[in-house]
């Protein structure tokens, strides 16, 4: 081998290297920090898609940050009980909130004794995608263009649809649909998720708003299908369903999880855990984790300034919806 190729090939794998271990050093730890455990408030109960959803995101951060981190659950209120429990912990990095739209919704209406901007939006790290589901057998509405000729040629008949809870986020995305789509879903809201599939299949209601994953078990029973995502194109696990912008409809809300800190939390702080989550993002138990609770390839991952933006047009769009309903 030429000695000038020699080198060459050695300055290949040296910058292979480089490329591989310098993501590790990318944000400068911040000094004295951190040296003990990190709490994380979960707003629900054990066992719950928040619980998965947080083990599995911070695994390779805690081989990272070097502690562990410890969830802390706090259910009830719509979540408030979390949030007052959060806010009453100092802004040192310590305590982290799992962030959700009911944080938004209940801001919006009022409920929240809080502010969006008393939190720093630290990092996104999951964003399902809503739809709209028929049972197989319903002839009538086999696809979304079906239900859109049938409002427009009925403006006075509401097409029930099966929903969360009242004012809730898949209120909205329903109503947004509405207002946004030109059809008319009377949205029925039920406090359980079993509850709104028994509706559903025993044709109580015409539709459900849920989320892909969450009937997936039906579609493959062949009970039910869904004829509406909401989101900017096609997936590849549903190619024949149509997707809300290529109907023209700008709707494209979806649940969403993420973390944050209090408002005050030192700058270097904030930046390390960000940089340590994006890391962690990466692992293959967060991916296995999205493959399986999601089942989709929507772009999940945001920063803080990403993120803080996507929750303050949300803000915008639950507030426009939520004047209109009351």
């Amino acid at each position: 081998m030429k000695r000038s190729n020699f080198f060459i090939f050695i300055l290949f794998f040296v910058l292979l290297f480089l490329a591989m271990v310098l993501p590790t050093f990318a944000v400068e730890k911040p000094k004295g920090y951190p040296t003990r455990p990190i709490e994380i408030v979960i707003r629900s109960g054990p066992g719950s898609g928040s619980e998965f959803f947080a083990r599995s995101m911070t695994e390779e951060a805690t081989k990272i940050l070097g502690v562990p981190f410890q969830l802390t659950f706090k259910a009830g209120a719509g979540g408030d009980i979390a949030t007052s429990y959060f806010f009453d912990q100092p802004a040192d990095g310590y305590t982290l909130e799992e962030a959700s739209p009911t944080m938004v919704t209940n801001v919006v209406l009022g409920r929240a004794n809080y502010k969006l901007d008393d939190f720093i939006w630290l990092v996104r790290g999951a964003h399902d995608i809503s739809a709209i589901h028929t049972r197989a057998d319903n002839k009538q509405f086999q696809t979304f263009k079906d239900v859109q000729e049938f409002c427009k040629k009925n403006p006075n008949i509401g097409l029930t649809v099966a929903g969360a809870d009242a004012m809730s986020f898949d209120h909205v995305w329903v109503e947004l649909l509405n207002k946004r789509g030109k059809v008319n879903l009377k949205f029925v809201p039920f406090p359980k998720s079993s509850m709104r599939k028994a509706s559903f299949q025993g044709g109580y209601v015409v539709f459900q708003s849920d989320e892909l994953i969450d009937l997936e078990s039906l579609y493959k029973a062949g009970i039910s299908k869904p004829i509406l995502i909401g989101y900017t194109k096609r997936i590849k696990k549903y190619p024949d369903v149509p997707c809300t912008k290529e109907l023209g409809i700008e709707n494209y809300l979806g649940r969403w999880r993420g973390f944050c800190l209090k408002k005050g939390t030192p700058e270097p702080i904030v930046k390390y855990l960000e940089w340590a989550f994006e890391q962690s993002f990466k692992s293959k138990r967060m991916q296995d984790y999205l493959e399986k609770e999601l089942g989709h390839d929507r772009t999940v991952f945001m920063g803080r300034e990403a993120f803080t933006k996507d929750i303050m047009e949300e803000y915008n769009i639950f507030t426009e919806i939520m004047k209109e309903l009351f």
